[in-house]
């Protein structure tokens, strides 16, 4: 095996660029994150995803999932849920639109809607299992009705979104200053931990998991997901920023020896 064959290949195409340049990219992006909460919303309400549930011999409820009070016929749990995905579309627009700087094939924008989309239909899939096996408790208003594991995923989807906003948006704002051309960005939270941005992605999905009311399943996207930046991107990355900045990245690395979580990881 070449030493080229043997090199982690990067996970996305980084080639500069701007929307004019990959229109069909970018309308994938744009169409596929709009649907996505809609369709999620649709697994609630239509009693989808209890059919898909019951096609893997799991049992879901769709009577519960509409008990409390809610909003636009599900109770407080599915519509926070679905909240908080029309809130990940949002800063995925955000994100495409004014802080990406890259080209986007339209093979590489299926790939990463796609993920989404599977991603979050499982924590719809997780929510409705939660609902169907706790036991319901009558409450007055929507915020009587959330528990702990509403309010402690909600508080780490803000967190980690917060991170992924605060991480990329200051190495936008560090790139856009001539004075740090050619150079890696290893201010702020980049000089924590060299791949912030990934980090806080890990947290928000495990946070949307956990608002559903599975502790198990937080943990588990939260590993699964680390895993395949671990394994993945990460390595990929790693390569295409030796390529291009040599010993600077080199360098870089033995200053920040953390991936993803100072002290852990």
């Amino acid at each position: 095996m070449s030493d080229n064959e043997q090199r982690p290949k990067d996970t996305l195409n980084r080639v500069p660029g701007t929307i004019r340049q990959s229109l069909p990219g970018f309308a994938i992006w744009y169409l596929g994150r709009a649907l996505d909460t809609p369709l999620q919303y649709l697994l609630f309400s239509r009693g989808w995803a209890v059919k898909v549930l019951s096609a893997i011999g799991l049992h879901g409820n769709s009577a519960l999932l509409k008990v409390g009070p809610g909003a636009w016929g599900l109770g407080p749990v599915p519509i926070l849920v679905t909240g908080l995905y029309a809130a990940a579309a949002v800063r995925h627009f955000h994100w495409i639109t004014f802080t990406n700087t890259y080209q986007w094939p339209a093979r590489q924008a299926i790939g990463i809607v796609m993920s989404n989309v599977i991603f979050d239909s499982i924590i719809t899939l997780s929510t409705v299992r939660a609902i169907t096996s706790s036991n319901s408790v009558e409450a007055k208003s929507f915020i009587e009705a959330l528990g702990w594991k509403q309010w402690a995923g909600v508080g780490l989807f803000i967190a980690g979104m917060l991170m992924e906003i605060l991480a990329e948006e200051s190495r936008k704002h560090f790139k856009a200053n001539p004075s740090n051309k050619g150079k890696i960005d290893d201010t702020g939270l980049w000089s924590i931990v060299r791949h912030p941005n990934y980090a806080g992605y890990t947290l928000w999905h495990s946070g949307a998991m956990l608002a559903g009311g599975s502790v198990g399943g937080a943990i588990g996207i939260g590993i699964f997901t680390i895993a395949l930046f671990v394994s993945k991107s990460i390595p990929g990355l790693s390569e295409h920023m030796s390529h291009r900045y040599g010993e600077q990245w080199t360098a870089y690395e033995k200053r920040v020896p953390y991936k993803l979580f100072p002290g852990i990881l």
